[in-house]
């Protein structure tokens, strides 16, 4: 049984020990420019139109919170109209007329919102508002679905 365990160790010993070699022989020691290619490839810049949409999303939480507590805004952020001008992430938007009308029924979804002559009428023309968000990214970016389909406000039946 001794000479099993001894064996055993041995045996997985030369493994860890091959693995180190193999590594440190077959992988050259990388340069301050290779490092520094390698860290600005693993960062990210956000697009003009990221940005903003991250921006509107917390905006139109704050605008749900108003809503919610029984205030019609008058207006919204003017920033929102540049929506249609936002340089998008590269590859994202081929289709930039499909995005546009999508843009514009967003836009108008807000000023639904405004428009509102009851606490009612605002919280179904929010829920439009994150409606037609969540049809855009149906189509262009799946990824913030989730965060989108909590921003509805649940309607007093």
């Amino acid at each position: 049984m001794k000479k099993l365990i001894i064996g055993g160790c041995l045996i997985g010993a030369s493994f860890f020990v091959a693995c180190q070699q193999q590594t440190t022989t077959s992988e050259a020691p990388a340069t301050s420019e290779e490092k520094s290619a390698v860290k600005e490839y693993d960062l990210k810049q956000e697009s003009e139109l990221s940005m903003l949409m991250q921006k509107m999303y917390e905006d139109n939480l704050e605008l749900k919170a108003q809503i919610e507590e029984g205030i019609i805004p008058e207006s919204f952020p003017e920033d929102f109209y540049h929506i249609h001008d936002a340089v998008a992430t590269k590859g994202m938007l081929k289709d930039r007329t499909i995005f546009d009308g999508m843009a514009k029924s967003y836009m108008q979804s807000m000023e639904n919102i405004t428009k509102a002559s009851d606490t009612r009428q605002a919280k179904l023309a929010y829920n439009q508002m994150v409606q037609s968000c969540a049809s855009c990214h149906s189509v262009y970016c799946q990824g913030p679905l989730p965060k989108i389909h909590k921003m509805r406000i649940k309607l007093d039946e």
